[in-house]
């Protein structure tokens, strides 16, 4: 591999994190991050330079005599006019090169356009379009059409983005239903762990009825609403059985102690973890997806069934028992004293004062 075009795979794989982090911040900060749907470069006369320019929906323009960083586009189109100082990467959609771009130029879903006197210093890639080069045009390193390896450039710029997007939300929602339900969260971790073939047989049932509930009810013009409602919230029953999933996992991992708290932060992590380092995977990635959902959908299942059928009796209250063995005796009221003596009175003398007389 020559000099340029490692200059120009490194520089590609620069933006990876820059789109990434655009596609998890989209999720609360979409104003800042997409900002407005067309991003100039700076003013052809004054000769303005711009950094990197990360856009998730719109329009990226880097007029003729201006300069620009890297540029990344998720949805829209890029037309360089300019000098990009970095790459120029489109996940969707054209990019239109007239002037000079200092790395490479990709694009994983769209066509790419490159006008007489157009520059480029890396390699061109396009994977899904149709590739123009006129007459006039250099280009330093190759240029590459069809199929993409999963540890191309193109590919790891949106897979990454999806997987960080993906594994953010789920760790979210699963801190949220720690809080929110710590007992019930225990609950399925139990069911998930004793009843291993009550959960799959309940989330096969879940995964393939829901959908096909959805359909029926769209079908009926009475469950329109509701078939709306649930086809809506499919995504969230799934994420949450994800969530349960790795939970459900991680207590087989992280077992409580006998003395202490019962580590339920340390348990979820660890099967959150576990599972999204395999949803990187190819194959194994969405296929772990559709298994977790469903066995976590199971297990909340069986733990909301245990949970109907669990009757609600008080405890037993505790009775002292009476001492030595006997039943209880009312106690006596205490006897008065008893009355002094009185001596007998001389004769000639009166007799005392309550004594009977003689």
């Amino acid at each position: 591999m020559s000099a340029r075009r490692r200059r120009g795979s490194v520089a590609v794989l620069a933006a990876v994190p820059v789109l990434g982090a655009a596609l998890v911040l989209a999720a609360g900060f979409p104003v800042a991050v997409a900002g407005p749907a067309r991003a100039t470069g700076g003013s052809p006369a004054s000769g303005g330079r711009t950094g990197d320019q990360v856009v998730l929906s719109g329009d990226v323009v880097v007029p003729r005599g201006s300069r620009s960083g890297d540029v990344v586009v998720v949805h829209g189109t890029a037309r360089i006019g300019g000098v990009v100082g970095g790459s120029v990467v489109v996940a969707d959609g054209s990019i239109v090169v007239s002037g000079v771009v200092h790395g490479d130029v990709v694009a994983l879903n769209g066509p790419i356009t490159l006008v007489k006197g157009a520059h480029v210093t890396g390699d061109v890639w396009v994977t899904r379009g149709k590739l123009t080069v006129e007459v006039g045009t250099l280009v330093d390193g190759e240029i590459r059409r069809g199929s993409w390896s999963f540890l191309s450039p193109g590919t790891l710029v949106t897979k990454l983005g999806v997987w960080i997007a993906i594994s953010v939300s789920t760790l979210l929602l699963g801190l949220l239903l720690l809080l929110l339900a710590p007992r019930g969260a225990d609950a399925v971790g139990r069911a998930g762990r004793a009843a291993v073939g009550a959960s799959v047989g309940w989330g096969i049932g879940l995964l393939v009825g829901l959908p096909l509930a959805v359909v029926l009810l769209l079908v009926s013009l009475v469950g329109i609403p509701f078939g709306i409602g649930l086809l809506l919230g499919l995504a969230l029953l799934y994420s949450i059985g994800y969530v349960e999933a790795a939970w459900v996992l991680g207590r087989v991992m992280v077992h409580p102690p006998r003395h202490g708290g019962p580590r339920r932060l340390a348990a979820f992590l660890a099967g959150w973890a576990v599972l999204r380092a395999i949803g990187f995977v190819p194959v194994a990635g969405p296929v772990s997806w559709f298994l977790a959902s469903g066995y976590g959908l199971g297990a909340t299942a069986v733990a909301v069934w245990r949970a109907r059928r669990t009757p609600l009796v008080a405890p037993p209250v505790a009775i002292p028992e009476p001492p030595h063995g006997g039943g209880f005796r009312p106690r006596r009221a205490p006897s008065p004293p008893p009355a002094p003596a009185l001596e007998p009175a001389s004769p000639g003398e009166p007799p005392p004062t309550g004594a009977p007389p003689t």
